[in-house]
């Protein structure tokens, strides 16, 4: 899974910055090096939260077969953002979208 081309709707690349695309990306490059089977589907619940006057991307990674989740902090986002994305593999290419672009 996820060793195809990848891509990102127009959602994707008017809402998110590539900073943030990269960095999902990576999240399921190592879900998948650590040797957890990766679902078709994965899903990032991203939030934002302040922590010593310092605002943080906080991105809740899932799947649901099998059921994992990973929770991360990230300082280095240059614009946090509120919202969920899903990245879909369909064995011929992978897909960076909205759930509303579905």
């Amino acid at each position: 899974m996820f060793t195809s081309q990848r891509c990102a709707t127009r959602g994707i690349v008017a809402e998110v910055g590539l900073d943030i695309q990269l960095t999902l990306w990576s999240m399921i490059d190592k879900r998948k090096e650590t040797g957890i089977e990766v679902d078709y589907l994965q899903v990032f619940e991203l939030s934002i939260v302040r922590k010593d006057g310092i605002l943080l991307q906080k991105v809740v990674h899932r799947q649901e077969c099998p059921q994992a989740t990973d929770t991360y902090f990230l300082p280095m986002i240059e614009t946090p953002i509120k919202m969920t994305i899903w990245a879909m593999d369909s064995e011929e290419y992978c897909m960076m979208l909205l759930p509303e672009e579905y």
